[in-house]
């Protein structure tokens, strides 16, 4: 093992699994022995650690700075060491820490002159007792192995001990020696009868006895020793020396065999013992290990090591069979032992498990050894009324004949009696009875620590202690199973210093106890007791593992309530998802608190909980609550991160199964960022943030809104179930946006200079006033609204792919606007909207008539007719004004599409604006007309023509882009060369009466051939649709053949424009008098209306297809406006331009010979 640091100090504990290292820079590190590298790294202690110690999962380290910290390590998989609050000794180094045997308590010292020697509560941090030692420095403390003893290794070579019961100044166990041997390090050996002592200035090694002080001297004594160590199982000295060996010597060599074996009497004046037994079986039986118990004593009766201790190894493990139901081998042990009075008693003890109860009390009796006869007959007294009460149970023998029997001169007898006794009536519901029992025990403090108190832990596997708890916990629960729990906590107030903290299994009991009561209160309704309840738990058992409630104590309380029907079963079933110890109580306090909205102490408890257990998810669970109430939404978010990867990761499979319960974070901003692409998809590449006045890119605009506490917010609202719906809602308002629609004015701001600074920024020139004035009062808005776009600003027209996705977005971007701010032009009075020069230009139509919602101001940045509707579309006179404006309806206005009007209709509207650049006529309509035309700036005079032809290629709709005056388009010369061509509607038929019909059909019939008229109407609805492509037109038409008659010079014309007189066929009689270009070639006549025409008939099934024909023709014969078309080569033509209208009158069709269809390609 390597320690990138250099280590002042060791330590480990005696199974030796790890070791502990304190090193210069202040760190505790645990290391593992078998892996042979670091598990666990503690925070710095703060200076370099001065002094180390190991009891159980707790670990103390003194520093240079004067301070104690303790920390609990965690169970493997678990985060490091975790700090407690720190204890000061002082501002001097700490020269020792120890761990009271128990591991409740912590003794430290400082090697100063006049320090005292200090006494800490583990748990609590508080100071017990601080003893000095005459001034003297102390350099090492060892606690006695009952923990009723504290040894200090002084500076000036001599030991003190200090009665930790008493609390009296320290006594001299070893006398001061002259010169510089101050005693580094001390060692008691398990069973307190001999203390080793190294002093490293002195270099020796001593052993004195400990068992009568003060000793007149060491045992044995070995000098030159650099550092030395003892076993942990007291057989072995190890020492170095100069000569750079290691020197291992075997204890039992140099001292005697009583040296190593715990004697127990009943009283301190009785010179015979009752037993005597080594620290190994002794630790093992009394803690409850029975097997290891018998393992360790057969160990020593086989290896006759010790022969004069070998009867009581027998004896003994006779009493540890008997308390692991083997009568048979007690027996034998107890036959073949019969010196010891242990022997006798093992004997009739193993009579009494037998059932034996006569041969029981002979053997008993046989004991005649005073101080032991006294003692012997407790023991009997106890055993044979457990014998009665067992024999009186199994035949279900009334109780009250036991009660008399019950009582005993003996405190401790007594209350042993009593307490089986009121268990019994407990368990058949007398609690009254039980109670009344239990008020008759004795005060048993004051035989607290006798002498007999430490035999009957081996005996029986409780002690005089053990019956006081005992008591507690049977009043608890009778009061509990009662129902009457408001009792109990005033019990365990009252009762509170009686439960020492050295019965940490009594206090467990308590403590499960009132965590039931906790969980009882908090499925009623009752939060305040359940806090009340779960601060009393934590109080009696704070930081151990509680028990669940599997253990003997909830067996005892669980059936009767259970049966009762009580809400703590239900909750009982789901306590293993809850974390053990300290841990649980504080997530279930800090869920009642929060019912009760106490958030500050809710998050505390939560916090405390992940402190002690991080591997447990519900602790975050609890955290993640409370700070969403707090509205930390940010740390909600990042607790329910970590919530979900510690179910994930939970090796209970009862844990992962709750992972379906939870959405992690990752899964609602995947959900979020789905939505966020959608809105991005739809919303201006770049938008100005109001509140800043800065330009925003998309991907800005959702960093922004991943640092707002809104985003936090809405990802940890959804810990239980992912609501698609309110993601849609928060996400689509936050990124909402309103747009300016304005007339240019001049030298706007552009991209470049709102790039360089804010819109609040700009100096006070009146069109940069323009831009921040439409952003303060987005700012301003009541709806909060965020992003605002400006066409001047917000496009970057330096890059010629943004400049065309701009164009085409514009109209989707107004429609998905959730406000469009229209600021007028300035006029002279009275204003109005018709007469409004924003009203004229081309790009204002689409901003009209795309937005849902729309606020007009007027150049003084005040509402149009100070009308507050927040949506001027829905002001009635606003709206019929706007209507009245652009010659629309008011529905149009409020919920226009692009399919809302026909084609002639949006040209109409087109036909009244205007643009600086030419090309904008027709970028400003692709939204309208759904086009998919792509702007191109290098030849302005297309861009209208490719409009039109993209229009009449989708819509097929001749009549409604070709019918017009004016001059043609250099692009076709079907199409006219400015939209104002579309201001006139087209001309329309007039409506044939009925009659007029059915008379004009009888004469056709008569005068047109059957098989001509069909073959004329298959053919007209065979010859296709119009077509429009590359800059040709593919015209269907029926034309009709003319010739020019008359040319003549209109001498007030430019030489450019004559009169020219054509003569048209017998099918359209008369002439046409012209005035337009001149013109040279064949020219045709054309009607090219063939949609409309079909479609005349097409609505009349009923009818036969002759008929249909023949109203077709008729059809025909009405008036209408005709294209006037010249043939080029190669069979194109192109459209002649007239200044008026080509209007054909009304005729009749007598014949059908002059009339002919063909599929023109105009040019």
């Amino acid at each position: 093992m390597y320690s990138d640091v250099a280590v002042n100090v060791v330590a480990s504990p005696k199974d030796g699994n790890f070791i502990v290292t304190g090193d210069e820079d202040g760190k505790v590190v645990v290391w593992d022995t078998s892996l042979q590298e670091r598990c666990e790294a503690a925070e710095h202690h703060g200076r370099m650690i001065t002094a180390l110690d190991v009891s159980s999962l707790y670990v103390a380290s003194g520093s240079s700075d004067g301070t104690v910290r303790v920390w609990k390590m965690q169970e493997p998989g678990c985060p490091p060491l975790a700090a407690g609050p720190s204890m000061r000794q002082g501002s001097i180094p700490v020269s020792s820490v120890k761990f009271s045997p128990a591991g409740n308590h912590i003794a430290s010292a400082c090697a100063q002159w006049g320090c005292n020697v200090n006494i800490w509560h583990r748990r609590t941090r508080d100071q017990i007792a601080s003893i000095g030692i005459g001034g003297l420095c102390t350099h090492s403390l060892a606690w006695s192995s009952d923990g009723q003893r504290l040894f200090a290794g002084c500076s000036d070579g001599s030991i003190s001990c200090l009665d930790t019961l008493t609390r009296k100044p320290f006594s001299k166990v070893v006398k001061p020696r002259p010169g510089d041997d101050s005693i580094s390090s001390l060692h008691v050996s398990n069973g307190d009868r001999f203390l080793v002592s190294f002093s490293a200035p002195g270099r020796t090694v001593d052993i004195w006895d400990i068992h009568d002080t003060p000793p007149s001297g060491p045992m044995r004594s070995y000098s030159r020793c650099v550092s030395a160590s003892i076993s942990p199982d007291d057989f072995y000295l190890a020492n170095s020396g100069n000569d750079t060996k290691i020197t291992i010597r075997r204890l039992s060599e140099v001292v005697e065999a009583p040296y190593f074996f715990y004697r127990l009497a009943p009283s301190p004046s009785y010179s015979e013992p009752f037993t005597y037994i080594s620290p190994a079986a002794h630790r093992a039986w009394k803690s409850g290990e029975l097997e290891q118990a018998e393992h360790i004593l057969s160990r020593e009766i086989e290896e006759k090591r010790d022969q004069g201790f070998a009867s009581y190894a027998r004896a003994n493990r006779a009493l540890v069979r008997i308390r692991r139901g083997d009568s048979n081998g007690a027996l034998d042990d107890a036959g073949k032992t019969v010196l010891p009075a242990i022997a006798r008693v093992a004997k009739a003890m193993a009579f009494i498990s037998s059932g034996k109860q006569r041969e029981a009390i002979d053997a008993f009796g046989s004991v005649c050894h005073g101080g032991a006869k006294d003692f012997v007959e407790c023991v009997k007294s106890v055993a044979l009324f457990e014998l009665q009460f067992r024999d009186a149970t199994n035949c279900e023998t009334q109780l009250t004949e036991l009660v008399a029997l019950a009582d005993d001169s003996c405190p401790w007898v007594k209350t042993r009696n009593l307490l089986l006794l009121a268990e019994r009536y407990i368990r058949r519901g007398e609690c009254n009875e039980g109670l009344r029992l239990l008020t008759e025990v004795p005060d048993l403090n004051p035989f607290l620590r006798v002498p007999e108190a430490k035999i009957l832990p081996l005996l029986f596997g409780w002690d005089i202690y053990d019956l006081g708890c005992m008591v507690q916990q049977l009043i608890c629960r009778a009061l509990f199973v009662s129902g009457r729990t408001r009792e109990v906590n005033d019990f365990l107030h009252v009762n509170e210093n009686c439960l020492d903290e050295e019965n940490e299994a009594g206090r467990a009991d308590l403590g499960w106890l009132c965590e039931k009561l906790g969980d009882e209160a908090i499925c009623h309704g009752n939060y305040d007791d359940a806090i009340t309840w779960y601060s009393v738990s934590l109080g009696l058992y704070p930081e151990s593992r509680v028990r669940d409630c599997g253990s003997e104590f909830a067996e005892k309380c669980l059936p009767v309530s259970e049966s009762e029907g009580t809400a703590i079963a239900k909750e009982s079933a789901l306590m293993a998802s809850y974390p053990p110890g300290s841990a649980r109580l504080l997530v279930k306090r800090s869920k009642a608190r929060a019912f009760k909205e106490f958030w500050r102490d809710a998050l505390e408890d939560a916090d405390q909980a992940i402190d002690m257990d991080k591997s447990c998810p519900w602790g975050y669970e609890r955290r993640y609550a409370a700070l969403r109430a707090l509205q930390r939404h940010q740390e909600a978010t990042e607790t329910l991160g970590q919530m979900v990867t510690k179910v994930e990761e939970a090796a209970d499979p009862r844990i992962r199964q709750f992972r379906s319960r939870y959405v992690a974070p990752a899964e609602i901003i995947q959900k979020i960022d789905k939505q966020i692409g959608f809105i991005r998809e739809i919303s201006p590449l770049v938008l100005i943030d109001v509140r800043t006045g800065s330009l925003c890119d998309a991907d800005e605009r959702v960093r922004i809104f991943k640092l707002d506490p809104l985003f936090h917010e809405l990802v940890s609202s959804m810990s239980m179930q992912l609501d698609s719906n309110r993601i849609v809602k928060v996400v689509t308002r936050y990124f909402r946006y309103v747009m300016f629609s304005h007339t240019w004015e001049g030298q706007e701001p552009t991209f470049q200079n709102v790039s360089e600074k804010p819109v609040y920024e700009f100096n006070p020139h009146p069109l940069r006033c323009k831009l921040r004035c439409f952003c303060e009062t987005v700012r301003n808005d009541p709806e909060g609204y965020l992003w605002a776009w400006s066409d001047t600003c917000c496009i970057d027209k330096t890059i010629e792919t943004i400049y065309r996705k701009s164009i085409r977005s514009m109209y989707s971007w107004y429609e998905g606007s959730a406000l469009t701010i229209v600021l007028l032009s300035r006029e002279p009075a009275p204003p109005t909207l018709k007469s409004n020069r924003w009203m004229t230009r081309a790009w204002t139509l689409q901003e009209l008539l795309a937005p849902k919602s729309i606020r007009l101001y007027d150049k003084d940045w005040k509402l149009y007719r100070e009308d507050t509707t927040p949506n001027h579309k829905k002001s009635p006179d606003i709206k019929q004004e706007l209507a009245d404006a652009i010659g629309v309806a008011q529905d149009t206005i409020v919920d226009f599409s692009p399919k809302s009007l026909s084609i002639r209709a949006k040209l109409r509207l087109a036909s009244t604006r205007e643009a600086t650049e030419k090309a904008d006529i027709a970028y400003a309509l692709i939204g309208i007309f759904s086009s998919d035309l792509t702007p191109e700036y290098r030849d302005p005079g297309d861009a209208l023509g490719l409009l039109l032809e993209e229009i009449v290629h989708r819509q097929r709709d001749a009549r409604a882009v070709l019918d017009w005056i004016g001059e043609s388009s250099q692009f076709n010369s079907c199409l006219p060369a400015q939209i104002s061509a579309y201001r006139d509607p087209p001309y329309m038929s007039p409506r044939i009466p009925e009659i007029e019909m059915e008379a004009r059909v009888a004469e056709l019939r008569a005068m047109l051939p059957h098989a001509d008229v069909i073959s004329f109407f298959n053919n007209l609805s065979t010859l296709g649709s119009i077509g429009f492509a590359r800059r040709r037109l593919s015209l269907p038409c029926i034309t009709f053949s003319v010739s020019v008659d008359t040319v003549g010079r209109d001498e007030a014309s430019s030489a450019s424009n004559q009169i020219i007189v054509y003569q048209a066929a017998a099918a359209v009689p008369g002439q046409l008098k012209l005035q337009t270009s001149c013109t040279h070639g064949e020219v045709v006549l054309v009607y090219p209306w063939i949609r409309d025409l079909l479609a005349q008939t097409d609505n009349l099934p009923e009818l036969d297809d002759y008929t249909r024909a023949l109203q077709l023709f008729i059809h025909l014969e009405q008036p209408f406006r005709a294209l006037l078309l010249v043939k080029q080569s190669y069979d194109t033509y192109k459209r002649v331009a007239t200044d008026e209208e080509i209007l054909i009158p009304r005729r009749k069709i007598i014949s059908l010979k002059d009339i002919g269809m063909k599929v023109l390609e105009i040019l």
